[in-house]
C-alpha cells in the first residue's frame, strides 16, 4: 500500500515538517438521488473535496473530481490521496452542479473528521461509507433544496511500524446502509448515528417530482414528509389518525403564531410575598380577597400584580393569555361579577377587553371588498336556477369510502340540473337530518381526500407542501384519472353553485388557466423560486454560453426522454434574440402543456355547473377566495359577528371566559373549533358576517343549554354553538 501511494499524486500537507502527518486514500464512488436543481433535466454533477483546517477552517488544498452529464445518480470511482494531519485537519466533500447561469448549483456537503478513520491492512476489509448531503451551515442556505447521498471510501494508508487506529466514525454524520466493496472479513466497520430501520408493514418511501422523499401509507390510504418508525406505528389505529391528520394540515392553520409579535410572557409566581401590613383571605364564595392592614381596607386587587383575584371556579392562571394590558390601563371586577377595564389614560371605562384591537393577537381585521361583493352579487344573480327537477339530491355515502361513493354517485348523474337542488347528505350509520351542515362536512372531507397526492392526481408545488398543483403524470397513477378529474370539477363547481368551500390551496397558475388567463414569469416566482431565478437569468442575460436548445430534459420514474418545445426545437438554439420565446415555450410547458388533458376535465366538469363565462369577472385572487374562503380567522370580527341567546350576552362571564380561550388558541385550534360548530374551517371572503345557515344568512350563536357538567354541543344546520 505504501509503495502504491509512492506512485500516486500526493495531495494537501505539504510542509517539509512530515512529523505527525500520513496518508489518507479518498475514492469518490458515487452520488444517489440528488436534487435537480433548475429546469433544465437532470444535473452534471462533480465533487470538490477540500482540505481545512478544523480551527479556522483555512483551506490547504483542493481537487475536483470528474463532471457526469446528465444525472442525478452520478457514478465516479475516482481515487485521491492527501497527505493530512488527523489531529488539525478535517475533509470537506461538496457536490456540484456544473456551469448552470453564473456560477454551479450546490448540491450538498459532507463533512468529515480525520481522528477516528480505519487503516487499511492485508487482511481487513474496509466497507465504503454512505453519507446523507446537508447544506451549509450559513442561514440563507437552509431555504435550498438538499437530498441524497454520497458514498465515499476513507481509510489511512498502512506504512511500516504503523499500528491500526480505531475504526469508529465521528457521531455527527448520520450514515446510510454500508456497502461493501471488498469480499471477505470486514474489519473496519464503520456504526451509524442514525438507525434508518425498514419501514412498517404496508408503507413505501417515493420521489415527488421535485426529488423530495415521501412515505406512502398504503394501510391508511396517507402520505408524510417523515419517515415512519416501526414503534410508531405499532401502537394504536389513534397514531394513524393522528399522521394522516397532521399531514392534511392546511396552510392557515399550520402558520406558527409564535411569530404574530406577541411579546413572550413572563410566569409570576402568585405565592409571592405580600407586601408588608397585607394578608390574603378567602370570602365566603370561595373568592380571594386581601386587606390593607395600614389603610384598613380589602380589595379583589392582588397587590403583588395588580389583578383581580379570580371568580370561584374560574381557571387560574400563571399570567393572562393575552400579555398585559396596555399602558395606562387597569382590569377590575364589578360587583355582579363581571370584568370591566378602565382607562386612566382618558378616565373613562369599558366592558371590553382592550387587547382585542391589537392585531397581533385577535388577527387583522377582514379586508371588505365592495368590489369583490358587486361581482359575487352578479354573479350569484346570473346563476341559473333549474327547473322540472326534485326538490333535492340525496347523497348516501360511507365515511370510510367517502372518495369513491361520491365518485360513483356523482359521475353517475347525467343530468346536472340534479346537482343544483338542494344537497341531502346522509352517512351510513348516522341519524339526522341535513340542513346545510353535513353537506359542509361532506364537501370539508371529500376535499381532503380528492385532493390528497396518495392518488397521485395532484402533488405539491416545489415551494412548500401545502400547496396543490395538478400531477402530470396522473394516468400512470390512475388510469382512469381523467374520469376523476371531471367528477373533481363537478365537486368543485357544486361548492361555489351551493355557497360551499374547498379545503384545497392551489397554485396561482390553476386559477389562471381557471379563467383561461396567459401566465406569465412572474407567476412562477410563487410556484418554485429556483425554476423563476433560471429563467429570470436567461431573461437578463446572453444565454449562448448555457449552449441551451428549444428542448428539456423529463425524468419520469427514473426514464429520461426530451421533450421539445416547437418542432425540431433540439436543433434550435436559444440566442438572446429568441431568448423570450423559449421563456414562454417552457413557462406553457411547465403549468400548462403537461395537464392539458387533466385540466380540460376538470374545467369539463366545473363548467356543467358553473358556466365559465361567468366567472371570468373574478381576477385569481377572487376566484381562489371565492373557492376556498379566507385563510386566516379573525378572532375580532369572529366575536363582533356572533349572537347570544338564553341568558348568555356579550357580558357575560362565561362568554368572557369562552373568548379568552379562543384568543388564547392557536389558529390550528381555531380552525378545529369553527369546523365543530360550522362544518367548515373556513371563512367567506367579507368574514363571519356572511356565514350561512339552512334559512340563508346566519350568525354564529352561543346560547345557554344543559347543566355545568355537561359538553358543549353544536348544531351545525343552524350555525350555533350551546355551553
Amino acid at each position: 500500500m505504501a509503495e502504491a501511494a509512492a506512485n500516486e499524486q500526493i495531495h494537501g500537507y505539504h510542509d517539509n515538517d512530515s512529523s505527525d502527518t500520513c496518508h489518507l486514500r479518498i475514492i469518490i464512488i458515487n452520488g444517489k438521488s440528488l436534487a435537480k436543481k433548475d429546469i433544465f433535466g437532470a444535473s452534471d454533477p462533480y465533487v470538490r473535496i477540500d482540505l481545512n483546517t478544523i480551527n479556522g477552517d483555512i483551506n490547504i488544498d483542493s481537487v475536483l473530481t470528474k463532471t457526469k452529464k446528465k444525472t442525478l445518480n452520478p457514478t465516479w470511482n475516482e481515487e485521491f490521496v492527501f497527505r493530512v494531519k488527523p489531529s488539525e485537519h478535517k475533509l470537506v466533500f461538496q457536490v456540484f452542479d456544473e456551469n448552470r447561469l453564473t456560477r454551479d448549483d450546490f448540491l450538498g456537503m459532507v463533512e468529515l473528521t480525520l481522528n477516528n478513520l480505519p487503516t487499511e491492512q492485508e487482511d481487513a476489509t474496509i466497507s465504503p461509507q454512505s453519507y446523507s448531503l446537508r447544506p451549509r451551515r450559513s442561514v440563507g442556505s437552509a431555504k435550498s433544496r438538499i437530498k441524497g447521498t454520497l458514498e465515499i471510501y476513507h481509510a489511512f494508508i498502512h506504512e511500516s511500524g504503523e499500528t491500526s487506529e480505531s475504526d469508529t466514525v465521528d457521531g455527527e454524520w448520520e450514515h446510510m446502509e454500508n456497502v461493501s466493496r471488498m469480499s471477505g472479513t470486514q474489519t473496519g466497520q464503520f456504526p451509524s448515528s442514525v438507525n434508518h430501520e425498514p419501514l412498517p408493514s404496508g408503507w413505501e418511501e417515493r420521489q415527488d417530482a421535485n426529488g423530495r422523499t415521501y412515505y406512502v401509507n398504503h394501510t391508511a390510504r396517507t402520505t408524510q414528509w417523515e419517515r415512519p418508525l416501526v414503534s410508531a406505528t405499532n401502537n394504536s389505529n389513534v397514531n394513524v389518525e393522528a399522521a394522516a391528520s397532521d399531514f392534511q394540515r392546511r396552510f392557515h392553520i399550520s402558520v406558527d403564531e409564535s411569530d404574530s409579535g406577541r411579546p413572550p410572557v413572563t410566569p409570576r409566581s402568585d405565592e409571592d410575598a405580600l407586601p408588608p401590613n397585607w394578608s390574603m383571605q378567602v370570602a365566603p364564595n370561595g373568592r380571594t380577597f386581601f386587606i390593607d392592614h395600614a389603610a384598613r381596607r380589602t380589595t379583589w386587587i392582588d397587590p403583588r400584580n395588580g389583578r383581580a383575584s379570580p371568580m370561584p371556579n374560574q381557571i387560574r392562571r400563571v399570567e393572562d393569555d393575552l400579555g398585559p394590558l396596555p399602558e395606562g390601563w387597569e382590569e377590575r371586577v364589578h360587583t355582579d361579577g363581571r370584568v370591566f377595564y378602565i382607562d386612566h389614560n382618558t378616565r373613562t371605562t369599558q366592558w371590553e377587553d382592550p387587547r382585542l384591537s391589537n392585531p397581533n393577537i385577535a388577527g387583522q381585521a377582514v379586508p371588505y371588498s365592495r368590489d369583490y361583493k358587486q361581482k359575487y352579487e352578479y354573479f350569484k344573480s346570473h346563476i341559473r336556477k333549474p327547473t322540472n327537477v326534485p326538490n333535492k339530491f340525496e347523497i348516501r355515502i360511507r365515511r370510510s369510502s367517502i372518495l369513491e361513493d361520491s365518485y360513483r354517485i356523482i359521475n353517475s348523474v347525467t343530468k346536472t340540473d340534479l346537482l343544483k337542488t338542494k344537497l341531502w347528505v346522509e352517512f351510513e350509520g348516522e341519524t339526522g337530518l341535513d340542513y346545510g351542515g353535513l353537506a359542509r362536512e361532506w364537501f370539508y372531507l371529500l376535499s381532503k381526500e380528492m385532493f390528497n397526492p396518495y392518488y397521485g392526481l395532484f402533488e405539491y408545488s416545489a415551494m412548500d407542501n401545502y400547496t396543490l398543483q395538478i400531477n402530470n403524470g396522473s394516468g400512470l397513477c390512475n388510469e382512469e384519472h381523467l374520469s376523476y378529474f371531471k367528477f373533481i370539477g363537478r365537486i368543485a363547481g357544486m361548492a361555489v353553485y351551493h355557497g360551499k368551500l374547498l379545503d384545497a390551496f392551489f397554485i396561482r397558475p390553476f386559477y389562471k388557466m381557471m379563467l383561461q388567463k396567459p401566465i406569465d414569469l412572474k407567476d412562477m416566482e410563487s410556484v418554485d423560486t429556483e425554476y423563476y431565478n433560471s429563467l429570470m437569468w436567461i431573461k437578463e442575460n446572453d444565454p449562448r454560453q448555457l449552449e441551451l436548445t428549444f428542448s428539456l430534459d423529463e425524468d419520469t420514474f427514473g426514464q429520461k426522454s426530451q421533450h421539445e418545445l416547437k418542432p425540431g426545437g433540439s436543433n434550435i438554439e436559444v440566442t438572446d434574440e429568441n431568448k423570450d420565446e423559449y421563456i414562454k415555450l417552457v413557462i406553457e410547458w411547465r403549468f400548462v402543456a403537461r395537464v392539458k388533458e387533466q385540466m380540460s376535465s376538470f374545467l369539463d366538469g366545473f363548467g356543467s355547473i358553473i358556466p365559465l363565462n361567468l366567472i371570468k369577472i373574478f381576477d385569481e385572487h377572487e376566484l381562489e377566495l371565492l373557492m376556498c374562503g379566507i385563510q386566516n380567522i379573525d378572532v375580532k370580527d369572529w366575536r363582533e359577528n356572533t349572537l347570544y341567546k338564553g341568558d348568555y350576552h356579550q357580558n357575560h362571564i362565561i362568554i368572557q371566559w369562552f373568548w379568552r380561550a379562543v384568543l388564547s388558541f392557536s389558529n390550528e385550534m381555531r380552525s378545529r373549533l369553527l369546523q365543530f360548530v360550522t362544518g367548515t374551517s373556513r371563512v367567506p371572503m367579507n368574514g363571519f358576517k356572511e356565514l350561512y345557515g339552512s334559512n340563508g344568512p346566519q350568525m354564529f350563536t352561543i346560547e345557554k343549554w344543559g347543566t355545568p357538567n355537561n359538553y358543549p354541543r353544536a348544531h351545525t344546520w343552524y350555525l350555533h354553538s350551546t355551553h
